[in-house]
């Protein structure tokens, strides 16, 4: 937690870097459970052998590991304020830090493999299980990096707390009894939680990538923009959600004119939602052009989401550019809406 500052770097250039190299197969591949339902799934299965040979100790032993464990990550969770990549002020999709699936996912691969290694079977029937066990945890950490719900060092510190709870709970001493191993933990969850939940401000806000404290050099909202001139292509009508005002772009190709003072390298920041209403359809791919020259494909998520991608310098003039978002071919015969731009943002880049 000390060092945490220091992993902020690292944080923005994973995220940057799978922002980067995201396409529809891979996140569509990744939106459903299916790593953490595994793990569930074979404690489950576990648990039911363990009750068939009635040890009931032993099976009891791991489910309250597993649950008192989860429940002390969304402690700290309630404890640390960190907005997670995904989130975009003034909307709140719940604090970072910790990473309750990279929690479970350890905790539950951790206790699958110590009954593991109790049984009297084959190394290699072991070290199968093993792999089964790992190819879950990495899957639950992909995931949750790839999708944008988590930054890199809060999988690291969901890894160290899992580690270090497991390490206390697994190892029961002998003639300790169940209740009187995780009774000192019980009570300190039943006097911690209440207290952080019902008191915000002795809460501990974390650094972030999100707690960018350089000012743009251009900075606008589109449902506010005082110049409709612009604008210019499949531009639609100006509303307000939630998330602030906003302005709807049709399916096809709309762009917008910016004013550069110099050709440097630029940062630019765009907050969109597309208009994807089921989350097994959460990928939507978006064109992004400056002055007539590719820049980049992104890939946008389900929701609000702030997306950052970086300008090459050569595509630049000095003075008025256009920036150009083409989307996909339109599913309809019909105009219809396909993303909503709510804030775009330009920072010159770090070193420029």
């Amino acid at each position: 937690m000390f060092f945490l500052s220091t992993l902020v770097p690292l944080d923005a250039a994973a995220y940057n870097w799978i922002a980067a190299h995201r396409s529809c197969t891979v996140t569509n591949l990744f939106l459903s459970e299916w790593p953490l339902g595994s793990l569930i799934v074979l404690s489950v299965l576990t648990l039911m052998w363990l009750g068939y040979q009635r040890r009931w100790t032993e099976g009891t032993h791991g489910v309250v590991l597993i649950v008192l464990g989860s429940l002390f990550a969304e402690l700290l969770k309630t404890l640390f304020e960190r907005a997670r990549p995904s989130t975009l002020p003034p909307l709140f999709t719940g604090n970072s830090f910790p990473s309750g699936h990279t929690v479970g996912a350890f905790l539950l691969a951790g206790t699958l493999g110590y009954f593991l290694l109790q049984q009297r079977t084959t190394i290699w029937k072991k070290g199968i299980g093993g792999s089964v066990l790992l190819v879950c945890v990495a899957a639950v950490i992909w995931q949750r990096l790839y999708l944008a719900h988590h930054w890199v060092s809060d999988i690291v510190g969901s890894a160290l707390f899992a580690s270090a709870w497991f390490c206390f709970a697994a190892v029961r001493p002998p003639g300790r009894s169940l209740a009187r191993h995780f009774a000192p933990a019980c009570v300190g969850f039943a006097l911690a939680y209440p207290l952080f939940h019902y008191v915000p401000h002795i809460r501990v806000a974390l650094p972030s990538v999100m707690s960018r404290t350089q000012q743009p050099l251009l900075s606008f909202s589109f449902g506010d923009v005082p110049s409709p001139a612009i604008f210019q292509g499949t531009w639609g009508e100006q509303s307000h959600e939630p998330a602030g005002s906003i302005m709807w772009m049709y399916y096809g190709e709309a762009s917008v004119k910016v004013e550069l003072p110099a050709r440097q390298a630029y940062v630019m920041q765009f907050a969109v939602r597309p208009a994807i209403a089921n989350k097994e359809h959460g990928c939507f791919p978006l064109d992004i052009s400056m002055n007539h020259a590719p820049v980049q494909r992104v890939f946008l998520s389900r929701g609000w989401r702030r997306y950052e991608v970086t300008l090459d310098p050569a595509l630049l003039n000095p003075g008025a550019n256009t920036l150009t978002f083409r989307t996909w071919t339109n599913p309809s015969s019909e105009p219809a809406v396909a993303v909503a731009f709510r804030q775009l943002a330009l920072f010159v880049e770090a070193g420029n």
